[in-house]
């Protein structure tokens, strides 16, 4: 065993025992949250959806995004270049993505076993009996792909063969515009009731998964498991930068034009959000775009790892001040505390029960994702 070798296991041993960790303590958390009850969560009457849902929404769209990445190669000529990174980002897609954005769901129903119910009792024209539909797609389709690319570099399978699914894995990937009806069908919350609304889900998935896969892409690299050349470093992190700058464009827009008009329920949504209690996400949200756009085009990978990280947390932002922007906005108030007991006044802050669950079920996405890479043919 060569020292190179060693080093790599034991660089790997140690992130295993810090996801452990996590995964340990998040679990713990949420048997304490399952014992309790959500009330130990700051949510109440108008804050009904959380860190829980935003996590769900941010990690579905990693799995999308990353799935994207993956087939687009095999899809379309010219991109040949990208075909032996697909195999990662297409485990990526299942280990990281879909097993967060899962166990997001589950722990925001309180009881795991209220789950089955959507299997039980399901309506066909609900949004969420989709977003499951959706999520299990992408659960099936990502596995499978991984599979059929790690046969394809052994030289088991013909590249050429890999078209038909890679197209398949494309269009189910550009299905992730159906989690947005969750939100664009609800009449009663005006900022929500967009069209506009879907293609900004299918943006925001993109830069969140390709942040993602920037940055496995660089671990991947510096530690010799698979290389990958300048050109096509740069070439992935623009295209990353693009899609983020869309979706800057898209979250100004929709801020200013409700400053514009300056009455009506819209109106006062951009106001909570740009100069009211919601500001300082709404401007982080904004900083964390600007500064990862302009991390992203510079040609150091180390720069390409801080700008992605800053896009991530740009995405999970934009998620986040969309549910908390109209919550705290509502057309009808309700009957009773807005807020659990003790939680704070202004802006919603997720509790620390909840940030513990949520760095928990990110511990477990990356222990599978760290064992996976290091077991699977996924590399040179």
């Amino acid at each position: 065993m060569t020292e190179s070798t060693t080093i790599k296991r034991s660089s790997t041993a140690v992130l295993l025992g810090i996801f452990a960790a996590f995964a340990l303590a998040g679990t713990a958390c949420f048997v304490f949250q399952a014992t309790q009850g959500l009330h130990v969560a700051n949510l109440g009457n108008d804050i009904t959806w959380g860190l829980y849902i935003v996590g769900f929404l941010l990690f579905t769209g990693v799995a999308a995004g990353c799935l994207l990445f993956a087939s687009a190669p095999f899809a379309f000529s010219g991109l040949e270049a990208y075909r032996p990174y697909a195999r990662v980002a297409s485990f990526v897609a299942v280990a990281c993505g879909c097993l967060c954005a899962g166990l997001f769901i589950l722990v925001d129903t309180g009881n795991p076993l209220r789950a089955f119910s959507i299997l039980t009792s399901f309506q066909i024209m609900s949004p969420l009996f989709w977003d499951t539909v959706i999520l299990i797609a992408y659960v099936a389709l990502g596995c499978a792909f991984t599979v059929v690319l790690v046969k394809a570099a052994e030289g088991k399978l013909a590249e050429s063969s890999v078209r038909p699914l890679a197209i398949a894995v494309f269009v189910a990937a550009l299905l992730v515009t159906v989690t947005s009806l969750a939100f664009a069908l609800q009449v009663a919350r005006p900022t929500w009731n967009n069209p506009g609304l879907m293609l900004s889900f299918f943006i925001a998935a993109v830069v969140a998964g390709g942040s993602v896969l920037v940055i496995v892409y660089a671990m991947l690299d510096r530690s010799g498991h698979l290389p990958m050349s300048a050109k096509v470093a740069r070439g992935f992190s623009r295209a990353v930068a693009l899609f983020l700058v869309a979706e800057l464009a898209f979250s100004l827009t929709e801020a200013f034009s409700g400053l514009y008009i300056a009455v009506g329920e819209e109106a006062a949504v951009a106001a909570w959000l740009t100069s009211g209690p919601g500001a300082p996400f709404f401007w982080i949200e904004i900083a964390c775009s600007v500064a990862g756009i302009a991390l992203l085009l510079q040609k150091s990978q180390t720069l390409h790892v801080a700008g992605a990280a800053l896009a991530f947390a740009s995405i999970f932002l934009v998620k986040y001040n969309m549910l908390q922007a109209q919550l705290h906005n509502p057309l009808i108030g309700f009957a009773g505390p807005a807020a659990a007991p003790g939680a704070p006044a202004g802006a919603y802050f997720p509790a620390m029960i909840e940030c513990g669950v949520a760095l928990g079920i990110i511990g477990i996405g990356l222990l599978a994702l760290t064992l996976g890479i290091s077991k699977l043919k996924l590399g040179k």
